[in-house]
């Protein structure tokens, strides 16, 4: 993958850490963020040439895999279509979970099998509809979560419901038997709005989560725009960077103002951030939890960006839509936790 010099590429694979680099065809290293083991993002660098990248491993061994799932045009630069590609962030809802029957699959996934997830003009399992129109989208920006696997490794592979396309191999998501994990997904829809969604080992139970969509340019449906940043830590409870010190605890909430830090403008400019990319942390964990992450404005949704087990350190992308105030609330359900949050980008 390439672009402009500040292009963000996101990267998709496995084993990535802290000592994992990139580099482009003519040996510029890239600004790398590791958002979670399976995905990191490359800032295009000055003076980079087309070419491939380098990823770099600082230390042991380690197998990567990359599934391209689509590419962001740099600001002034998008598609001839200017109504195309552009991002409609929404109230974050849940429109899966085969534990319940939401989105017509009731009970876990069995080995090999393959469901088609309606996503355009779905309702959530609160009632109300997705907002993800029944027409005019082209992808979603999912949170996709498996719990309760009975295989000693396994993955999800999601694609469009196109019956001209195959199922790829790639995977969206991996895990292990009797874990709960999660990852955040962006993938293009099929004609009707609908995607696929494949296990092919074990059983497992699917949760889906919608966080926005892009529109396909058929209509002129505005929408917002993506800027990269170069990463920059706005919250982190154990050195009270963000304005909390201290971990968050059981039932507890943070309102975090995001909009005019970390290279986000604030809600006066012109630019005025709809929405944010950020890295979410979770560390120093005393249970087996989740955070819900939401514009501060809305109520409370039932779903979840981020599962971690007992003492882990897990992270993961988070898009979530700000409220006009230019905050996005972080909510813990159990145990105590602290919280990191890494600005990589904004929409507006």
């Amino acid at each position: 993958k390439s672009g402009p010099v500040g292009t963000n590429v996101t990267i998709n694979g496995s084993n990535f850490g802290a000592g994992t680099g990139v580099k482009f065809f003519n040996n510029k290293t890239a600004t790398v963020t590791v958002l979670t083991s399976n995905t990191l993002v490359a800032t295009v660098p000055a003076g980079a040439v087309t070419g491939p990248i380098k990823v770099f491993n600082a230390a042991g061994s380690a197998d990567v895999v990359f599934d391209v799932q689509g590419w962001v045009s740099t600001p002034g630069q998008g598609p001839a279509n200017a109504s195309a590609g552009l991002y409609n962030p929404v109230v974050p809802g849940r429109i899966m979970d085969t534990r319940d029957g939401t989105g017509g699959q009731n009970g876990p996934l069995t080995q090999g099998q393959t469901v088609t997830l309606q996503v355009g003009g779905s309702n959530t399992q609160a009632g109300g509809p997705s907002q993800v129109p029944a027409s005019g989208a082209s992808a979603v920006i999912l949170n996709l979560a498996a719990t309760g696997s009975t295989a000693p490794g396994d993955f999800l592979t999601l694609w469009p419901a196109d019956p001209s396309v195959s199922r790829p191999t790639t995977s969206n998501l991996n895990f292990t038997a009797g874990q709960t994990k999660s990852n955040r997904v962006v993938v293009k829809l099929g004609p009707t709005g609908a995607i696929k969604i494949y296990n092919p080992f074990g059983s497992v139970q699917v949760i889906v989560d919608v966080n926005g969509w892009f529109t396909d340019g058929a209509a002129q449906i505005t929408g917002v725009q993506f800027t990269g940043v170069s990463p920059l830590r706005i919250l982190d409870t154990r050195d009270g960077t963000g304005g909390y010190t201290g971990p968050l605890p059981a039932r507890g909430t943070l309102s975090v103002i995001v909009a005019g830090r970390g290279g986000v403008p604030g809600m006066d400019s012109p630019a005025a951030p709809a929405a944010v990319v950020m890295n979410v942390t979770a560390t120093d964990t005393t249970a087996g939890s989740f955070f819900t992450i939401y514009p501060s404005d809305a109520q409370q949704p039932v779903i979840a960006d981020l599962n971690w087990p007992p003492g882990g350190t897990i992270p993961n992308l988070v898009v979530v839509k700000l409220s006009p105030d230019g905050r996005a609330n972080v909510f813990s359900f159990s145990g105590s936790v602290d919280v990191i949050a890494d600005v990589v980008g904004w929409y507006n």
